[in-house]
């Protein structure tokens, strides 16, 4: 409620309301906060990779895709640009943790003169964080409240929308799958915790697949199986 009066739309729409949405995002902040306590030494420059990263995908960019999800509900409005502000900025707080993330692997690969984006996850990394920082730019592209949007012939807007959506949720996949592969490396490695990391990452896998697939879409499309026609918001 705002003010004892009227439910805030928007808080209602992102609010976790099933028990699905609460598994979902107690998995986010067991992972994203137990990695960083266990693994973050703050004389060693290589654990702030995997302390960056974590908070970055595994709390915000997913807490911030499930936003993105679950706003479609909404109806252009306040409430609607409300809910998008929200999800702008978890995913901005994602991108700078990622960013920071890339950089202190970078810069501990430098300092040791080892060879950069040789491995699978490596090579993964430095798409997801390509992704990662296009995805938003092409966001705020889209958030007509931002002005750009309104610089774009109306003929492509729609198309703009969708993209967004759609490389959102490949590069939160990336993210996704870049932790698993990370996961059982020696230097992160923690035995039966990371056991328990891996099942919460799948566990946030299979939630944000659940809301895709259950969250009602509106009027306005999901963004994912057709051109999104409206551009109100």
């Amino acid at each position: 409620m705002l003010m004892g009066d009227e439910p805030d739309a928007a808080l209602d729409a992102l609010w976790p309301r099933s028990s699905v949405d609460f598994v979902v995002v107690g998995a986010c902040a067991f992972f994203g906060f137990t990695a960083p306590i266990a693994l973050f030494d703050s004389s060693v420059l290589f654990t702030y990779h995997p302390t960056f990263m974590s908070l970055g995908f595994g709390l915000f960019m997913t807490l911030g895709v499930g936003a993105g999800l679950k706003l479609r509900a909404l109806a252009p409005g306040a409430e609607r640009v409300k809910a998008l502000w929200a999800h702008a900025a978890t995913q901005t707080l994602a991108l700078a943790l990622a960013i920071g993330g890339f950089v202190a692997i970078y810069r501990n690969k430098a300092t040791h003169d080892k060879p950069h984006f040789t491995t699978t996850h490596g090579k993964l990394g430095l798409l997801t964080i390509c992704l990662t920082i296009l995805s938003p730019v092409i966001g705020g592209l889209a958030f007509k409240k931002l002005g750009a949007l309104d610089m774009l012939p109306e003929s492509i807007r729609p198309l703009v929308k969708a993209v967004h959506r759609r490389l959102g949720l490949v590069t939160w996949c990336c993210g996704m799958l870049a932790t698993l592969l990370a996961l059982p490396h020696p230097a992160v490695d923690s035995g039966a915790l990371t056991i328990a990391w891996q099942v919460s990452v799948f566990v946030m896998c299979a939630g944000v697949a659940f809301w895709h697939f259950t969250e009602p879409k509106g009027a306005r499309g999901d963004g994912f199986t057709r051109l999104d026609k409206d551009s109100q918001s």
